[in-house]
């Protein structure tokens, strides 16, 4: 925890980026740059203005996205740039490939909006974080620079088939828990099956290393459109200091519920010696800790990235995450949820939690009055 808190300490005191070659790359004929207010006025060769550029933050996938965006003397983007960004690989290639900003170069800097900019499929989160952080440039530049007040439109609430099957299932989670028999096996089946579909195949919205490190980063996301991710880690951690097991992992997880599918096809499979689960979970919390180490240390929480959910869910994923994710498929055929055991970081935290449960519980020794 202290080199946690360490790593996390250095990594937000790192100098602040350098803004001269994105403003230069947006404005190729600029020769200087003066700053006022947070709004850098660019001039050419010959002194002339040729604009103003403005940087804007948003929340991403990953945390805040720093973007500076520049707007000529009519009224036109000239061009947006990314400075900082703390998406996965996967969601920043998905933006990229789109050439997302390039499309909003050339708009007017009061057409800038989520309405009228396509998001790209899969990454929706990441695009909005892109309109958003231009929107927020845009809006600085039109105040100062052309006497437009431009208000930013408020996110809509998300409140879906994605944010009533998390509040169902971890409802039923809670039931299951309480049941016995034949009736938790059939409510835990009906959960995770449920969880694979919606949340797995249909939104790809588990919970990641990734989301959890920048809550930890400080990273929090709008909530507005986020619910269910604040749903989730709420129901885990209420049922790990409760119950010592979290109705997560047990009945909404579509990761676990992809193994245990598998798992019938394999048959019941065999018990692994206890000396060899217990040098896997200890090597399972090393990997959690040099994960979270690495992303709080650099601020960049995509580093803790290693899960293969999106291979699976939306066919997406590095080399490293469909090797993975082909592994443990294929253990899942003779082991029992092997991802779960063995390598998810969500195992480590809810250990954690059980821990601080252990020490909340435990008596305090009464004081001697002799």
């Amino acid at each position: 925890m202290a080199a946690l808190a360490l790593a996390l300490r250095y990594g937000r005191t790192r100098a602040a980026p350098d803004l001269t070659i994105p403003i230069r790359d947006i404005f190729p004929e600029a020769v200087s740059t003066s700053p006022d207010n947070g709004i850098y006025h660019v001039y050419g060769a010959d002194g002339r203005l040729l604009g103003w550029a403005r940087t804007g933050s948003a929340s991403g996938y990953g945390g805040p996205m720093l973007l500076v965006t520049g707007v000529d003397t009519a009224g036109e983007i000239a061009g947006a740039r990314v400075v900082e960004q703390r998406e996965t690989p996967v969601f920043w290639r998905l933006v990229r490939a789109r050439d997302l900003l390039e499309s909003i170069s050339g708009r007017r800097f009061d057409a800038v909006d989520y309405d009228n900019v396509d998001a790209v499929t899969g990454a929706t989160i990441s695009t909005t974080a892109v309109i958003a952080s231009v929107r927020a440039s845009v809006a600085q530049v039109a105040g100062a620079a052309f006497d437009v007040e431009m208000p930013l439109p408020s996110l809509p609430f998300e409140f879906g088939l994605l944010e009533i099957t998390v509040l169902v299932l971890l409802t039923l989670g809670v039931v299951a828990h309480r049941a016995r028999g034949t009736a938790r096996r059939r409510l835990r089946w009906a959960c995770q099956i449920t969880g694979l579909v919606v949340i797995g195949f249909w939104k790809d919205s588990p919970i990641t290393l990734a989301k959890l490190t920048a809550l930890m980063s400080g990273f929090f996301p709008n909530p507005r459109t986020s619910l269910a991710l604040y749903l989730l880690i709420a129901g885990f951690v209420a049922t790990s200091l409760l119950y010592r097991r979290n109705v997560y992992c047990l009945y909404a997880c579509p990761f676990g519920a992809a193994q245990r599918c598998v798992g019938v096809i394999g048959g019941k499979g065999f018990k692994l010696p206890r000396w060899s689960v217990l040098l896997m979970e200890g090597t399972r919390n090393l990997i959690v800790f040099i994960a979270l180490f690495m992303a709080l240390l650099t601020l960049r929480p995509a580093l803790a990235s290693y899960e293969p959910f999106a291979a699976l869910f939306s066919l997406r994923g590095t080399t490293l995450h469909w090797l993975l994710l082909f592994l443990v498929l294929v253990a899942s055929l003779a082991l029992r949820s092997p991802w779960c055991h063995f390598f998810c970081p969500m195992r480590s935290f809810e250990r954690v939690l059980v821990t601080l449960r252990r020490i909340l519980r435990r008596p305090r020794p009464v004081a001697s009055h002799d």
